[in-house]
């Protein structure tokens, strides 16, 4: 049968070396894990803006083409009545999407995606 004399200095020091190595193993790894979340996350949440910029793109098309047949139809296109309307209910428009500002929002994220 083995005996190891735990008091020797060589075999104290292969066990702190040996729980040095585990511990640093163990850290990498949550390391690793915890990058690799807030990586995907960000993919995630990337993913989710580009969506609601198509969101908001095709509902202002919609809008638009509302608009255009109302114009057909009414006096006018009524877009700023109704979106009068809308504010009283409690909405607001921030403006920062506005048919432009969507188009060049898509150009780049599609960039800044293009570049990871």
């Amino acid at each position: 049968m083995f005996s190891f004399d735990f008091s020797a200095p060589q075999v104290q020091a292969s066990i702190i070396s040996g729980g040095c190595s585990i511990i640093s193993t163990i850290i990498a790894a949550i390391t690793a894990k915890l990058i690799g979340q807030v990586i995907s996350n960000r993919r995630k949440l990337q993913e989710y803006l580009d969506l609601a910029i198509k969101d908001i793109a095709f509902l202002l098309e919609v809008e638009k083409l509302h608009c255009e047949r109302n114009k057909e139809k009414l006096e006018g296109s009524q877009k700023n009545k109704i979106r009068l309307y809308v504010r009283r209910s409690g909405y607001s428009f921030s403006g920062k999407f506005t048919p432009g500002r969507v188009k060049e929002t898509k150009i780049n994220t599609n960039n800044s995606l293009a570049k990871k």
